[in-house]
């Protein structure tokens, strides 16, 4: 039950895309360094790169290939609405950074 509690079903278009809470190692792995990550998939977005996207839900590299930026940015908010603490730990780095 508990993975249910910790995700949700956002439908964009007809498309049925699971949307999961991140564990704490999940959010480890998204603050390491990504090799295959393209400028695409690191810029497009300022908060989290693409890849990053797929780590919180169901989509396939293949997926995001095919959505438009503006569906993206659906499956964005529906992300920052389940893990909210990342988004907040998110800004709070970029606060410490810079400061310095």
């Amino acid at each position: 039950m508990s993975d249910l509690s910790s995700s949700r079903v956002l439908n964009l278009d007809g498309r049925e895309i699971i949307v999961r809470e991140l564990t704490v190692a999940g959010v480890r792995q998204m603050l390491m360094p990504d090799a295959t990550d393209d400028v695409v998939g690191a810029a497009l977005f300022e908060e989290v790169r693409l890849v990053d996207l797929q780590r919180m839900t169901s989509l396939s590299t293949e997926d995001v290939e095919s959505l438009r930026p503006s569906q993206l940015r659906q499956v964005l908010d529906a992300c920052r609405e389940m893990n909210r603490d990342f988004f907040a730990m998110l800004a709070r780095l970029a606060s410490i950074q810079g400061k310095r």
